[in-house]
């Protein structure tokens, strides 16, 4: 059943968040949750990291969402405090290995998550049915260069082509100007063309 937050604009939500609605915020969250989850996986290369990442970025929201403003984009306000919940995991998982780093083999944990590549081109849009299996070769592919990109020029393009972030959203995202965004989407662009046809060659 629909609910009247699925009908609202989202600065209608954030305003009722700001007056206290729970509904209102739980409608953001449903706007939201998978993408939160995917730029969370983009940054912590960890499925499980990557849900309680996701979450915590949320609990923080709810409880600054009286200082966001409601005409600036709440995509771009999620996806900065994401990333900076993504640092801050990797920075402790970093720490943590150079600890078990002098553990002997047999004393190590091994990982049974998914690799990092298998988990992001299953986060990547669904193809459609039509040509399916050339689609999925698509995908494989198009992941595997936009991993080999340097990380400012993977972001943007995560950001615009695959998250379908606006240029300003972008921007507020980055802070960096408009015509930054542009630009470095343009050169990333770029990269990836000549990197998908490197990989392309070699097939």
């Amino acid at each position: 059943m629909e609910t009247n937050a699925e009908h609202e604009t989202e600065r209608e939500l954030i305003l009722r968040c700001q007056s206290g609605d729970r509904q209102a915020f739980e409608g953001l969250v449903k706007r939201h949750y998978q993408g939160a989850f995917r730029m969370a996986l983009y940054w912590s290369r960890n499925r499980e990291a990557a849900l309680d990442i996701s979450q915590e970025a949320f609990v923080r929201i709810y409880r600054n969402i009286q200082r966001f403003e409601a005409e600036r984009s709440f995509a771009a306000w999620l996806y900065a405090i994401t990333k900076n919940l993504c640092r801050s995991y990797r920075e402790r998982q970093q720490k943590r290995w150079r600890v078990f780093s002098d553990l002997p083999a047999g004393q190590k944990n091994s990982s049974n998550s998914r690799p990092y590549a298998e988990e992001m081109e299953a986060a990547l849009p669904e193809a459609s049915s039509e040509s399916m299996i050339e689609a999925e070769e698509q995908r494989r592919l198009l992941w595997k260069a936009i991993r080999e990109l340097p990380e400012g020029d993977r972001e943007v393009i995560i950001l615009k082509d695959i998250e379908e972030f606006s240029y300003r959203e972008i921007s507020e995202a980055l802070e960096i100007p408009i015509g930054s965004v542009m630009s470095r989407l343009y050169h990333a662009r770029k990269k990836l063309a000549r990197r998908v046809e490197g990989l392309l060659g070699e097939t």
